[in-house]
């Protein structure tokens, strides 16, 4: 039975796979024939239209966005996009019903007339794919549609003032080169809608340091050297920076840098070496700073205006330089005070509130003994007063001892007076330190938050 049935199968088979070869050579045939058809006599020199009076309206869109780079030295933006270009080619018509039924058909991109549409504000535009890969798709209606995969580098005029927190704005626009507007006028495509809203889909994008905006549209027009008007597509492009890398590179360090160099410089310490090495530090930390306004001033354009980053720096340098030379006075006068013994001012305790003794220097005694050698000869000539002078002989010892009692205690006194007075001016200047200390990283604190909140 089945040996039966195994013609009868073989027959089927054989009848469908014959009516399939002849539908798709159906089709091929037809769209051959069109394509022979609409290029047989075209001219691909020509603009396109019946009516030489009236204008040939392209449709522009730009598909997708996703930036690629931006340079601020430069003052431009590399993105990626599909340039998206439909118009009507009255020259590309045909029946359908005369072609087998076939609406479209696929043509070499160097065989058919094409808008000289470019961008105008771009430096580069390089099309990923060669012109002799690349195709025109045309319908029976005339219409002609032409998507282009495209990298631009396009301009880009920065504004820099709120750095790290800035919002760039670009302009991307497409113009006719040759054709004035009353032979090519230009509209904006709808398939992507309507997108002067914020972008929150896959098709527009930024890159990690950028987060796209908006991406605006708009249709203009323009009067050349020769006074005749041309039509142009606007694309605005708005790009906000994510700052989280420069708030952790710039400006946290730029701010702990400052804080630790107004921190050494204030803390109470003694007149000695240590307060030498406070200025070795505040001087460490201005060069540091220096390098860190170098940084900032390398990422961004040379421009009349300095970005918000760079006014912070500047203004934590100046703080820093403020402070060491505030500190160096300071280490003068105190160097002054101690080696010249100056007894502190009463409204220095008064000012900085602080309780200490008023000390007076202590008075010296204008008693001095004399003693010689001829009173003790003249008093050994006497005999009647030999038995005297053993006692006398003590007598003089004792005041030359009582002498030198007298100035060791004197020396004493004013060995304590000095280290006193030094103690006092200690107390005092460790004061002005706190005080310093405090505004300076009040005015510190305050101005980064003034200029970062």
């Amino acid at each position: 039975m089945l040996m039966a049935l195994r013609p009868k199968y073989h027959v089927q088979s054989l009848f469908w796979y014959s009516l399939l070869i002849l539908a798709a050579s159906g089709i091929f045939a037809s769209e051959f024939d069109v394509y022979k058809a609409v290029t047989a006599d075209y001219d691909k020199n020509v603009r396109p239209v019946r009516n030489i009076s009236g204008p040939l309206v392209v449709s522009v869109e730009l598909l997708f966005f996703n930036l690629l780079y931006m340079d601020q030295i430069q003052e431009t933006i590399t993105f990626l996009t599909t340039m998206d270009m439909i118009w009507v080619d009255e020259n590309l018509r045909w029946n359908e019903s005369e072609f087998g039924g076939t609406s479209s058909v696929v043509i070499p991109y160097s065989l058919l007339w094409k808008p000289d549409i470019i961008v105008t504000s771009g430096l580069n535009v390089e099309y990923l794919m060669p012109d002799e890969l690349r195709n025109l798709k045309v319908k029976s209606d005339g219409t002609v549609e032409l998507v282009s995969l495209c990298s631009i580098i396009n301009t880009c005029r920065m504004s820099i003032e709120a750095f790290p927190y800035d919002i760039q704005t670009c302009n991307v626009t497409l113009a006719s080169w040759l054709y004035p507007m009353d032979q090519v006028d230009l509209v904006i495509g709808q398939r992507r809608g309507n997108m002067n809203t914020t972008i929150d889909d896959d098709y527009f994008l930024g890159n990690g340091e950028w987060t796209l905006v908006s991406f605006d549209k708009e249709p203009l027009s323009y009067n050349a050297s020769d006074g005749l008007p041309y039509a142009l597509v606007t694309y605005t492009v708005k790009l906000r920076r994510q700052p989280i890398y420069y708030i952790c590179v710039l400006l946290i360090p730029t701010f702990v840098t400052a804080t630790i160099c107004l921190f050494g410089l204030f803390v109470p310490a003694m007149n000695t070496g240590e307060r030498v090495e406070k200025v070795n530090i505040g001087l460490a930390t201005l060069l540091s700073m220096a390098v860190i306004l170098g940084i900032v001033a390398g990422e961004m354009p040379k421009s009349t205006t300095l970005p918000l980053m760079g006014i912070y720096v500047l203004a934590e340098l100046i703080l820093c330089t403020i402070g060491v030379i505030v500190s160096m006075l300071i280490m003068v006068a105190h160097q002054r005070a101690s080696t010249r013994a100056l007894i502190p001012p009463r409204w220095l305790n008064t000012i900085f509130l602080l309780k200490m003794k008023t000390n007076q220097k202590p008075e010296k005694t204008d008693e001095k003994t004399v003693y010689t050698q001829r009173a003790i000869r003249q008093l050994s000539k006497d005999k009647a007063m030999d038995d005297n002078t053993e006692n006398i002989k003590i007598s003089i010892h004792a005041k030359r001892l009582n002498h030198v009692l007298d100035r060791v205690e004197e020396y004493i006194d004013d060995k304590e007076f000095e280290d006193d007075i030094l103690l006092q001016w200690i107390i005092i200047f460790d004061r002005i330190d706190m005080i310093l200390l405090i505004v300076f990283n009040t005015v510190n604190v305050v101005m980064s938050i003034v200029l970062f909140k």
